[in-house]
């Protein structure tokens, strides 16, 4: 049989209806990731353009990453060693929580797996869980047993090794970069494959009167800039998605009621680079530390509701680890997101999309999978319907198991000094994340899918290191001896230790891989 002769109707010819001009609106990180991805994904004969204007500022404060970064990085091919050196960027191997169960606590939500396991049906934390009944005057913590917590701990790092049996194949990385300059280094990438930037503040934005679309947009200066397909990264504004296409917000803040922010930057420390981020929970909110090649970024998330911008300013600039080198910023934001982040012929990416607090070092990285699931199903003029759908439900999936991650921290507190506490303790939480933590509670299993961007290694992290440990065993775990696994559960710290040894030093590592013109030495 010969093609002509398959039953059917034949398709439509993707050519006669092909989106032939893509705007994006707003620059930074966000806009600067789109315009890379479309311009390496899509037919050079497809015009894409970004319009930004110098005299409106951008949220960058220096940023945390998570691993799926080098997938974007890979496929848009972003060169590893030039983007730190260019960024001032660092190593991360995961992110320290200080005082989330209880004051005074402390553990690393590592990027990785455990050493090895010790059976092909039963997972490591089961074990490690029946190891404690063995009542041992001392036990490992459960992030002992991973590489990447023995790294982070010794400021070692050097990129994971190939061969499987060998314990430094067993974490990912991530990076810390300063945001501001990763957005001026994709503008380069993208403008050298064929993406057009306008400078210039868009006054208006024209709908058509059938469709509903966006049919341009006129800038300040008189110019109109028209396209098939646009790409909302104006921000907190949400100029198209919220503005121009009215798609309504839906607020989360009774489950992450922090709303402001303060940054600062401070000097870099002294002596070593930590090769992880520092989240650490305050009487209200929590302050992060990203250590740069050149400085420390700091900031303070914190709730209006429980907490004075001053006090808050106050509990920033006591517990920095280095001289403030600027006066502290003040970011105000609404938790949420857009209940569809397509509408019409407008998708939204970054801050015009929703907002998530950075506990988890998730903006970039929701922005990323918006991209890819852009490009995935990227549309003809038309803007089918069946397209739009699917991406809203599977963007929304995205957000929402970030969303259950973060109250995650907030609803497992067991701290009593404060009102914020207290009240993030009692709150009412979404039935999907109940669901996760009442499996979990009973029987130490996770109801998330493969699909999910957080798997057993982040939620065991999270979960045992804020002491809320499992009532129950695999059930087959009952055919071992708790103090024969004791043993093992030390042989396998033993052996991630002796591995993580072998590590260079992080801020050595760095200097020789990709070191940046501005930093100073350790």
């Amino acid at each position: 049989m010969v093609i002509a002769d398959l039953p059917g109707n034949l398709p439509i010819d993707p050519r006669s209806e092909r989106v032939r001009s893509v705007l994006i609106v707003g620059g930074g990180s966000a806009g600067w990731m789109a315009a890379t991805m479309l311009a390496t994904a899509l037919s050079r004969d497809i015009e894409i353009t970004l319009v930004e204007s110098d005299a409106i500022g951008v949220v960058g404060v220096g940023e945390a990453t998570i691993p799926p970064i080098k997938k974007f990085n890979h496929f848009c091919r972003v060169d590893e060693q030039a983007f730190l050196s260019e960024t001032n960027g660092t190593f991360k191997v995961g992110i320290e929580f200080h005082n989330w169960g209880r004051p005074g606590d402390r553990y690393l939500h590592q990027f990785g797996f455990v050493g090895r396991e010790l059976d092909a049906v039963v997972k490591l934390h089961h074990w490690w869980l029946l190891g404690r009944l063995a009542g041992e005057a001392y036990y490992p913590a459960w992030e002992d047993v991973f590489v990447a917590k023995a790294a982070a701990r010794a400021d070692r790092f050097a990129l994971p090794t190939r061969p499987p049996n060998d314990p430094l194949s067993r974490y990912a990385y991530a990076y810390h970069f300063d945001a501001i300059l990763y957005g001026r280094h994709l503008r380069r990438l993208a403008e050298a494959r064929g993406a057009k930037r306008v400078e210039g503040r868009i006054t208006s934005v024209d709908r058509d009167n059938e469709s509903g679309n966006v049919a341009g947009v006129l800038l300040e200066d008189g110019r109109r800039l028209e396209a098939d397909l646009y790409v909302d990264c104006s921000g907190f504004r949400s100029l198209l998605l919220g503005d121009a296409m009215q798609v309504p917000f839906d607020d989360w803040s009774h489950w992450l009621p922090a709303d402001r922010a303060l940054a600062v930057p401070s000097k870099r420390a002294e002596g070593g680079l930590t090769p992880y981020t520092k989240g650490i929970a305050h009487s209200v909110g929590w302050q992060w530390r990203i250590p740069l090649q050149n400085r420390i970024g700091n900031g303070h998330v914190f709730s209006s509701s429980f907490s004075s911008e001053s006090e808050a300013e106050q509990r920033l600039l006591a517990t920095l680890d280095t001289e403030p080198i600027d006066t502290p910023r003040l970011l105000k934001f609404g938790t949420g997101r857009r209940k569809r982040a397509w509408e019409g012929n407008v998708v939204a990416l970054g801050l015009a999309a929703g907002f998530l607090e950075p506990l988890e070092s998730t903006s970039i990285h929701l922005v990323q999978t918006g991209l890819e699931r852009l490009v995935e199903l990227f549309p003809s003029r038309r803007m089918d319907p069946v397209l739009r759908d699917r991406y809203n439900t599977l963007v929304e999936t995205d957000w929402r198991q970030v969303r259950d991650f973060i109250i995650a921290h907030y609803k497992l507190n067991q701290r009593d000094d404060s009102d914020f506490w207290k009240y993030t303790a009692g709150m009412e939480i979404p039935d999907s994340l109940s669901e996760v933590l009442e499996l979990w509670k009973q029987r130490g299993m996770l109801a998330i899918d493969g699909g999910h961007l957080f798997q057993l290694g982040s939620w065991s992290s999270l979960l045992i290191g804020q002491n809320f440990l499992p009532d129950g065993l695999h059930a087959l775990t009952d055919r071992v001896d708790p103090k024969t696994i004791a043993g093992e559960i030390r042989q396998i710290v033993a052996e991630v230790n002796q591995a993580a040894e072998r590590l260079p030093m992080h801020h050595e590592f760095v200097a020789r891989y990709c070191p940046s013109p501005g930093a100073v030495g350790p």
